[in-house]
């Protein structure tokens, strides 16, 4: 639009009046802002119009509608965040939220691993700034769910994988959001046998052992939670390394 590039114009020429302390200068500042909007200009797309947001929710709805699986992590946070400003105590749009952030992290990681292949070291370098950005927004997201919803059984236990996953640790935060899960669902084993980690690491070992005595006599002898649970203890020095 004609009335941009004015703009743009006399902003340059403001700021180069105000910067510059001789005329010469003055007067060439001037002409590379000039010649970097003319530039816009013929280069780049004046007269596209504004795409505002009501807009791109038309179009995101009319996908909900026909086609939902082609949405992309982008859509899902938009309409999440959408439900969250009609229901501002609702935790289920956070927690979408957080999934979808969690799911951009992992793009990021996979793309930043092909690109380390391709010896793109800068482009790696992007894609973990990338990784890392989405995981900080998907903890946030699953922070605001709690807030909202401090039982929310979904948003505890993810956030409290996720936690596990980008530190390695089972820190006091991730132990009680693990236990929150555990109490809710004393069926999903993991939960509990983090939960005690958790408890063991903090010096509660009566509780960890308790705890584990517990899911003991109720998980199945050959289930995969017990061969974690093992593998678990000696990451932890629970136990000492298996001799080969």
């Amino acid at each position: 639009m004609i009335w941009i590039a004015l703009v743009a114009v006399v902003c340059v020429a403001g700021g180069a009046w105000l910067a510059a302390k001789t005329t010469q200068t003055r007067l060439v500042v001037l002409a590379l802002g000039i010649a970097g909007v003319a530039a816009y200009w013929i280069s780049g797309r004046p007269d596209m119009s504004d795409q505002p947001l009501e807009a791109r929710m038309e179009v995101i709805d009319a996908l909900i509608k026909t086609n939902p699986e082609s949405l992309s992590e982008q859509q899902v946070i938009a309409v999440a965040e959408r439900q969250a400003r009609k229901e501002p105590e609702a935790a289920m749009p956070y927690v979408m939220i957080a999934r979808m952030y969690e799911s951009l992290a992992q793009k990021a990681q996979t793309e930043g691993m092909t690109l380390i292949q391709g010896g793109n070291e800068q482009g790696a370098a992007e894609k973990a700034a990338a990784m890392q950005d989405s995981l900080m927004r998907a903890e946030e997201a699953y922070r605001e769910a709690l807030r909202r919803d401090p039982r929310n059984v979904e948003a505890a236990a993810e956030m409290a994988d996720l936690r596990f996953k980008t530190t390695g640790e089972v820190d006091e935060t991730t132990t009680r959001l693990y236990q929150l899960a555990f109490t809710a669902q004393p069926d999903r084993f993991r939960y509990g046998y983090l939960a005690g980690i958790g408890l063991w690491l903090q010096d509660k070992k009566p509780e960890a052992e308790a705890m584990w005595a517990d899911i003991d006599q109720r998980a199945p002898a050959g289930g995969p939670e017990r061969q974690m649970f093992a593998a678990l203890r000696q990451m932890f020095g629970i136990d000492p390394p298996t001799s080969p």
